[in-house]
């Protein structure tokens, strides 16, 4: 069975093998070339050969892993904070998102985010005698720095990336506008400050719905005559017609009607 894991804040998600029962939301312990790592059990399939990954899991986490997990997590923010002096002498202009020990403390993660390139080669030596464990530093970018840090949507519920969503999606302007949303950025970002996810999620059923409906600014053929569409409401079936001295609605399959 492969069971993809959830094991570090900032960090995708890892695949491994298992020949134990994993349940999903299962803190489970695993192997990888970084050493005994901790994680979150999201979800188990059957082996699939597309998969590679030469982690393993080693067992479901314990009662004293359980312990000794909580008492890292306690020495990830002690580290955080650490961290973030040791970036403040060096006077580099990055922002420290997480920092996780994994389970032996042979090894330290650390994300951040900048807006240029870092020379970090100093930091590197400090962060070395400071913690005495082996150093992965990794730049993120802004989306993946709004899933560790979570918070509320402008839907008023937690953010989708933090929540549930893995892979981030691709996601563009045109998606907007298919779904005959404001523009306005302010009005189309998420907290990462790049489009929202959520986006995506009806794309499809708007850009299925508009092979229904007239062009935007196309000339047609109404009951009332011919007037230029200069609006439409897909969720409502209806189109917005200007003729010369006025602008009417019209449900779709009046146009329809006239136009067959």
């Amino acid at each position: 069975m492969i069971v993809e894991i959830k094991f570090s804040h900032g960090e995708t998600t890892l695949f491994a093998h298992t020949t134990i029962p994993i349940v999903p939301k299962e803190t489970i312990l695993f192997t990888t070339d970084k050493g005994l790592n901790y994680g979150t059990a999201l979800r188990v399939s059957p082996d699939n050969a597309a998969v590679l990954t030469e982690s393993e899991v080693v067992r479901k986490a314990t009662v004293q892993d359980l312990e000794k997990i909580s008492a890292l997590e306690l020495e990830n923010q002690s580290a955080k904070v650490r961290v973030r002096e040791l970036v403040q002498q060096a006077q580099l202009e990055m922002k420290i998102i997480d920092v996780a020990f994994n389970f032996e403390k042979s090894q330290i993660f650390i994300a951040f985010t900048a807006d240029k390139r870092v020379d970090f080669r100093e930091l590197l030596k400090a962060l070395a005698t400071n913690f005495h464990s082996r150093i992965e530093l990794r730049q993120i970018g802004p989306r993946d720095a709004a899933k560790v840090y979570g918070g509320i949507g402008p839907c008023g519920r937690p953010l989708c990336c933090s929540e549930f969503i893995y892979d981030f999606p691709n996601v563009s302007i045109k998606m907007a506008k298919n779904q005959a949303l404001s523009l306005k950025q302010s009005k189309l970002n998420g907290m990462c400050g790049r489009l929202m996810c959520c986006l995506t999620y009806e794309d499809d059923f708007y850009k299925e719905a508009q092979k229904n409906f007239p062009d935007f600014g196309e000339t047609i053929t109404t009951q009332d005559g011919k007037g230029r569409v200069i609006g439409m409401n897909i969720l409502k079936n209806q189109i917005k017609v200007r003729f010369e001295e006025t602008i009417k609605d019209y449900d779709i399959t009046q146009w329809k009607g006239s136009h067959g």
